[in-house]
């Protein structure tokens, strides 16, 4: 549980709320040893936050649960099940201009299942494949979907200070009910709109000393995101994140940083003759200090600065956020 202040409750451009914060949540994981190559476990992770004196939000919510079912034949081969159920109700700005502001509640439903295997083909060396089918849905109806997510990693690990992989990810996404858009962004009556994104990683996890205090964890991600008509939705990601951590003794201190750039390929900014296409630039920074005090409590500070700037002005904005909370732990 823990207290904070956020300078800009509504991730808006121009109706800035700076609110004080009350947030708890818990995180539980119940784990069956293996036995017989066998193993299985369940996660449930919520967050929920209640805001003091705001007139347009008081409160937010997130709930993630996730059960595994895994088979092991000795290191060299898994097999699992993997399920998955998530619950979110957050709150953005959505205004077009300065001059009115509309604020809307995003509150979305998704559960999911599907299978993965992992084989360790040579020493050192990895290759994993995974499969998911998910359902979303929205109070409103209007974003409900099916999705269909496949990835396939390999990786290299050659001593326990270094791991290496590459991935590759695709999403298939199919709405119920929206429709395609034409060039100018206009919806296509009698039409059904499906998404397809396709993302490559690499990913780099490294202890960066032989105390194993500094740990170091890198991705850099390309993606495409392509509708199945005019392409007005379409654009391009990349994005690049750098965590570091330091952990002695009773002490850990952590660090991240990414940056994000989408380009988008027909939705232009402006009027004119040749209005400039629309690129969005997204930064963060994050750092979090802990203090352990006994087997149980744990007190923490956090502070998270974000940029979103796009050259579209309304659709920019800042945030700072900070927070200091404690935290009770329980293992059996």
């Amino acid at each position: 549980m823990g207290v904070g202040i956020r300078d800009n409750l509504l991730l808006s451009h121009a109706g800035e709320e700076q609110r004080g914060f009350l947030r708890g949540g818990v995180d539980a994981t119940a784990w069956h040893v293996p036995q017989n190559r066998i193993d299985y476990l369940a996660v449930l992770s919520a967050t929920g936050t209640r805001y003091f004196a705001s007139s347009s939000v008081d409160h937010e919510e997130q709930v993630i649960t996730l059960g595994t079912w895994r088979y092991r034949s000795g290191e060299a081969f898994r097999f699992s099940i993997d399920g998955s159920a998530s619950y979110s109700h957050l709150i953005y700005d959505v205004s077009d201009t300065d001059v009115q502001q509309v604020v809307t509640e995003v509150k979305r439903s998704a559960a999911g299942i599907g299978p993965a295997l992992r084989w360790g083909f040579l020493p050192g060396w990895w290759v994993e494949t995974q499969g998911a089918a998910r359902r979303e849905t929205y109070p409103d109806g209007f974003n409900n979907r099916g999705i269909i997510e496949s990835a396939i990693r390999m990786g290299w690990h050659p001593g326990k200070r270094l791991s290496v992989s590459v991935a590759g990810l695709e999403w298939k996404r199919r709405y119920d009910s929206r429709e395609q858009y034409s060039v100018g962004g206009r919806e296509l009556a009698g039409t059904s709109l499906a998404i397809r994104e396709r993302a490559g990683e690499v990913r780099i996890q490294a202890t960066l000393d032989a105390a194993g205090h500094w740990k170091s964890d890198t991705r850099a991600t390309v993606s495409r995101f392509a509708d199945n008509g005019s392409g007005y939705l379409n654009y391009r990601e990349r994005k690049l994140t750098h965590e570091v951590e330091w952990m002695s003794g009773n002490w850990l201190c952590s660090l991240e940083g990414s940056a994000r750039r989408v380009e988008f390929e027909l939705q232009t900014i402006g009027f004119g003759v040749s209005p400039p296409p629309r690129v969005r630039d997204a930064f963060l920074g994050r750092g979090r200090l802990e203090r352990k005090l006994n087997e149980r409590w744990t007190v923490f500070g956090e502070y998270t600065w974000e940029r979103n700037r796009c050259n579209d002005p309304v659709a920019s904005y800042v945030v700072n956020e900070g927070l200091l909370g404690i935290r009770w732990n329980w293992e059996k």
